[in-house]
């Protein structure tokens, strides 16, 4: 783990991306968003905050690739 990672819960999430908390389950059940960590002690799951930082900038990319590609 970086020493700027942490571990946050699902609200702080939501505040990151913007995206309501039935959408990142969702998607992070499909495979397309972060995973959650369970960690033995806490009632709710926790999420990287490196990772969800990484996730955002992998968005980026693909939408930079998208508006690039010629047509």
């Amino acid at each position: 783990m970086s020493v700027n990672d942490r571990f946050i819960k699902i609200d702080e999430v939501i505040q990151c991306v913007g995206i309501g908390k039935t959408k990142i389950l969702e998607l992070s059940k499909s495979g397309k968003f972060v995973k959650p960590l369970k960690i033995d002690g806490f009632s709710s799951n926790l999420f990287s905050f490196l990772e969800i930082q990484n996730w955002m900038e992998e968005q980026k990319k693909k939408r930079d690739q998208t508006y690039n590609t010629p047509s």
